[in-house]
């Protein structure tokens, strides 16, 4: 078994002298190495992108329960029965009973000293009434209510599409955190077969008496270290896995994390802040919302205000009621008949009351403006700072690209001079190291660039269309 590992894209040709070097270590006996076992097969399915966010918009219990709460805000605020939430539909009941009583009966007349006695007389009563009741008005109250609705509805459908640009950020982050990840693990997968290879040459030169055990023993050290770096890499590359699924929200979904992903980072935006600015405050559905809040403490004012006007209903009832007895003045009896009428009332005094309300909800009227200042403050800090970043990540992004080139082209020279005997074991480990730091600078470097563009389409309001 030849175990002279060579990594194509590190060493296109060797030497005549490096062929032999391997060819001797084919030979020579040698402890055998354990290799980790991949995190990820070709085998297992493939979720896209595109794939994860169709779940997702499926499945996540945050929409689910967002939807819910626009359905209930739409059934407040759309058609008749919008009318009936605000108070403005009369209320109609009917109400019936019938019930029958034994009773022993002894009764005496005026007209007549003799007393009439009845054991176990029976009594039946029935009774129906229908009733109308319908506040004609109210103060303009019930207007209040209906306009209270309407805002409601808005936000609502703002909290809904909140939930949907929030959702869609998270899985596009934890997406985009699992490909990088797997690129980390390839990333670790090829320190560690630089370290077998290493491992490999210095026991073939320690067994041909050209290097010191020591240095074998150095390079076991290394290749142990590397092999515990690639199972950690494992389990973060799991772990991170698991969270996509829990966001997508069916965390058994592919046995758990038994999936692979695309295996690239692309960053497909930019932009100017004064431009963000501007969308930020036109489209960022939780500074819209706050704007809603400011609406309806409005509304709350009007409603207390409303007090201080009458009040006028009208009722219309129209009742039935019978009566059967076996003792008594009377035997049977029957009524029915229509009744109408109005009531008004106005509120003279009631302690004050009214005046603190109307003052209370003037209080809440100004919180929800500062509210609203202080949320689109905060926003708008969180952008420039994003941008900042996003901007910043691309810079690093050029600059580790160029990193990982030297150190690329460096770690190729120092691979084929430990080889050819002109570099010390030590050595190609610094610069083998330099290398995998430059790869998973250039990798964390990417990722960061596109968490930052997430960030700025999420917070301008970029994942929906109005």
């Amino acid at each position: 078994m030849l175990l002279c590992f060579t990594p194509l894209s590190l060493i296109p040709l060797f030497r005549v002298s490096v062929l032999v070097l391997c060819v001797l270590v084919s030979i020579i006996p040698h402890p055998s190495i354990a290799q980790p076992t991949p995190a990820t097969s070709a085998t297992e399915p493939l979720l896209s992108l595109d794939e994860a966010l169709r779940i997702a918009l499926e499945q996540n219990y945050g929409i689910r329960l967002a939807r819910n709460g626009a359905a209930i805000a739409d059934n407040n605020a759309m058609g008749i029965k919008a009318l009936g939430a605000a108070g403005m539909l009369p209320v109609v009941n009917l109400t019936s009973g019938w019930n029958e009583s034994r009773d022993n009966v002894r009764q005496v007349f005026v007209t007549s000293d003799i007393p009439q006695e009845r054991v176990g007389a029976r009594t039946d009563r029935a009774n129906a009434v229908i009733q109308l009741n319908w506040t004609l008005f109210d103060g303009l109250q019930m207007f209040a209510q209906r306009d209270r609705f309407a805002e409601l509805q808005k936000q609502s459908a703002l909290a809904l599409r909140q939930a949907l640009e929030n959702t869609i950020a998270l899985v596009m982050t934890a997406y985009a955190t699992v490909v990088e990840q797997r690129i980390l693990l390839a990333a670790q997968r090829t320190a560690l077969g630089l370290s077998r290879e290493r491992l490999t040459i210095a026991e073939a030169k320690f067994r041909l008496g050209s290097a010191s055990e020591l240095d074998a023993q150095n390079a076991r050290v290394d290749y142990n270290a590397d092999s515990a770096a690639y199972l950690r890499q494992q389990a973060v590359l799991l772990n991170t896995k698991t969270a996509l699924l829990q966001v997508l929200g069916d965390a058994q979904r592919f046995g758990g994390a038994g999936f692979r992903t695309e295996d690239s980072i692309v960053v497909v935006r930019d932009f100017v802040l004064t431009d963000a600015q501007e969308r930020l405050r036109s489209r960022n559905a939780a500074l819209r919302s706050a704007g809603l809040d400011n609406t309806l403490a409005q509304i709350a004012v009007r409603q207390a205000e409303s007090f201080h006007l009458p009040t006028l209903n009208a009722a219309v009832n129209y009742n039935f009621s019978g009566l059967d007895a076996e003792a008594g003045v009377v035997k049977t009896s029957q009524a029915n008949g229509l009744n109408f009428g109005f009531t008004a009332q106005v509120n003279i005094f009631n302690g004050f009351n009214i005046q603190r309300q109307i003052e209370n909800a003037k209080v809440n009227e100004l919180s929800a403006e500062l509210q609203y200042k202080d949320l689109e403050n905060r926003l708008n800090t969180a952008l420039q700072q994003t941008v900042r970043s996003f901007q910043n990540s691309k810079i690093l992004v050029q600059l580790e690209r160029d990193n990982l080139r030297i150190a690329r082209s460096a770690s190729e020279i120092a691979l084929e001079k430990f080889r050819l005997g002109s570099m010390s074991s030590l050595d190609l480990r610094q610069v083998q190291q330099n290398y995998i730091r430059a790869e998973s600078r250039l990798i964390t470097a990417l990722a960061d660039t596109k968490r930052a563009e997430i960030e700025i389409l999420r917070l301008i309001g970029d994942f929906t269309k109005e």
